[in-house]
Formats: structure tokens, sequence, C-alpha cells
């Protein structure tokens, strides 16, 4: 009974220790899990930030150099993008200048004043004339009959030479007159304001204009150049051709550089305005591709244009080996003829190419 009761006590002890050690079991397991859930919970965290931030390097990376960009077909419909195949263009570099039109109020003012002082020489010269037949009809009064008095006669003579004096003196004045025109307008100017004619009637009524071109420093307009052209400050397709005159007598009062004189056959351009003439170089003539003004973007202070390279993706090309005219930029390498730009949409184009900085600003705010 005894050995009985004692082994029954061991077994009921044995359950009592493995019952203990089950729930020790348990807390440690609970223990280590509380200890180590914020360890895993941060490793999980770090890890996908990690891998996001290299992403963000690399996009960085990819679109800083990348100078293309994609659009769906139905968004360039949306955004109006529209291009053009370029053709091969033969052109002969041409200098920026710039260009004044003429005021035509002093060439006015001074044809008057000219015009006045031959009307005052025309009066004087009929009062000599009719001074010099009442001399004659004294004389021949006094040798007829004898009864004129001699005092009479140089009385005559003397308001003669009155009026001759007053002619030559009007006379002056109209070369005075027609000196300073030609000190201030070269020919054929000073000419038209003297003598008047269809041309100068045409200036008065603008229907033709008067164009001051300002060369850039150091440059000198070819004795070969009859022609340049202009265009109207924000007025792209406003342009307009001028003829050659002569060299004006005067400076630019603002810039430096050769000044000529140019006509114009227009009647829209407003005087005192400020035009962009080019003027032919003689350097030959070369060929290449014209890229019109409104295909062209201006990115980092150089001119881009944006070549088609399929349905949906667009490539940027620098245009900065280009030569500037009144229709656009010539290029002769980058694009070629047969090359398809983008002449309509081209600034949309940019702001697409470029829409990941405003993303990644974005998320710097936040």
């Amino acid at each position: 009974m005894t050995g009985s009761f004692a082994s029954g006590q061991q077994i009921k002890m044995n359950t009592s220790q493995r019952f203990l050690l089950w729930i020790v079991s348990i807390l440690a397991i609970v223990a280590g899990l509380y200890l180590l859930t914020p360890m895993l919970y941060q490793n999980r965290i770090a890890e996908p930030e990690t891998i996001d931030h290299d992403d963000d390097d690399e996009s960085v990376a990819q679109h800083q150099f990348a100078l293309s960009v994609e659009v769906s077909e139905a968004a360039q419909q949306m955004a109006s993008i529209k291009s053009q195949t370029l053709m091969e263009t033969f052109f002969t570099p041409e200098m920026r200048a710039l260009a004044t039109v003429i005021p035509t109020q002093p060439l006015q003012l001074a044809h008057v004043r000219c015009r006045e002082a031959e009307m005052q020489y025309r009066l004087a010269e009929v009062n000599v004339q009719g001074m010099r037949k009442e001399l004659s009809r004294l004389k021949t009064l006094q040798q007829a009959t004898g009864s004129l008095a001699s005092k009479e006669i140089q009385f005559a003579e003397t308001n003669l030479s009155v009026a001759q004096a007053e002619a030559e003196l009007k006379q002056q004045l109209i070369q005075h007159c027609h000196n300073e025109i030609r000190q201030q307008w070269p020919q054929p100017i000073a000419d038209w304001a003297i003598q008047g004619g269809d041309d100068f009637k045409l200036l008065m009524a603008r229907e033709q204009s008067l164009l001051q071109v300002t060369l850039p420093i150091h440059k000198t307009l070819d004795d070969n150049v009859t022609t340049i052209r202009w265009q109207e400050a924000n007025k792209e397709n406003h342009v307009g051709q001028a003829q050659r005159l002569a060299p004006s007598l005067t400076a630019d009062p603002v810039l430096s550089g050769e000044t000529w004189f140019f006509l114009t056959q227009s009647s829209s351009l407003r005087e005192g305005a400020r035009l962009q003439v080019w003027v032919p170089e003689d350097e030959g003539t070369f060929s290449g591709v014209m890229i019109p003004f409104h295909a062209v973007v201006w990115y980092a202070g150089q001119p881009w244009a944006y070549l088609k390279m399929d349905d949906e993706h667009f490539q940027r090309i620098s245009l900065a080996d280009g030569l500037s005219s009144v229709e656009g930029i010539y290029l002769q390498q980058g694009l070629y003829p047969g090359d398809e730009v983008v002449i309509s949409g081209a600034q949309t184009l940019l702001s697409e190419e470029f829409k990941w900085q405003i993303h990644d600003e974005d998320d710097d705010d936040d």
C-alpha cells in the first residue's frame, strides 16, 4: 500500500512539473515574440524605403539625360500635337540687326520750309522786275520830255537795288535750306525732300517707309547686298523686304555699328517702331532644313525642336548650332530632309518630358 501511494505521488508530481514547464515555455515564446516584433517591423519598413530611394535615384539619372518623351496618340490629339516633314532648303547666312522706322515729320517740315523760301524768292524776283521796269520808264520819259527830275530816277534806282538785295537774300535762304537737308539726309532722300516728287508723296502718305538699319559691331554691309528682310516684333508672320538706299549720315543714338537707310513698300509700319532685320552675308549658299519658329521651344537658354520618332515617341533635338533667319532656324546637322518635326504642341511635349520633376517636388513637400 505504501509503495503504491508513493508511485502515485511521483506520477502526480511529474505531471505538475510537465505542466509548469509547458507554461514556462509558452511565456518564454511570448516574451521572445514581444522583443523581436519591433525589430522585424522596423526592418520591414526600412527595406521598402531603401528600394524606393534607389528607384528614385535611377529615375533621376534616367530623366536627367533622356531627351525623349512618350505620348499616346489620344493625348496627342487632345494637345493638338502636329508634325510636318522637313525638306531640303538652300539658304544664305544672314546677320541679325535692328532697324528703326524713321518718322516722316522732319522730312515734311524741311520740305515745307524750303518751299516757303522758294516762294519768298519768287515774290522778290517779281518785285525786282517791277522796279526795273519802273526805272526804265522814268529814264525814257526823261529823255523824251526832259521834264523829269534826276532825283526821281535816283529814287527808282535805289528801290531797284533794295529789291535786288532782298531777292539775293531769299535765294541764299533757299540754298541754306537745301544744304541743311543734305547735311541730315543722304541721296536720294535729300532730293525727295527738296524736290518733292512721287517717292516723297508716297512717304508722306505712308504707303512706303524709311528704315534706318544698324548693323552689329564690326560688321560691314557687303556691296552686293541690295535687299534685306525685316520682321516686326512679336509678329512672326508680319515680314517684308526693303531696298538699299544709302549709308546714313548720323549714328544710332543707342547702338554702335554701321547705319544704312532702306526703303520698304509697307503702309502698316508705325513710325519709331523697332524691327528685326536679316542682312545677307557674302559667305556662299548652304543646304539644310528650316525649322519654323513656331516649332522651336526654349530650354536651358537654348533652342530645341522635337523629332517624331514613331507614333508615340518624340526626341528633343538641339538647334544651338543652327542659323537664325526671318523664317526660323536653318540646321545642317541633327535634323535632316525626310525627318518629321513637331510644329504644334512642342511646349506640351517639353512639359511632359519634365513632368517627373514636378512629381518629385510634391513628394519632398509631403
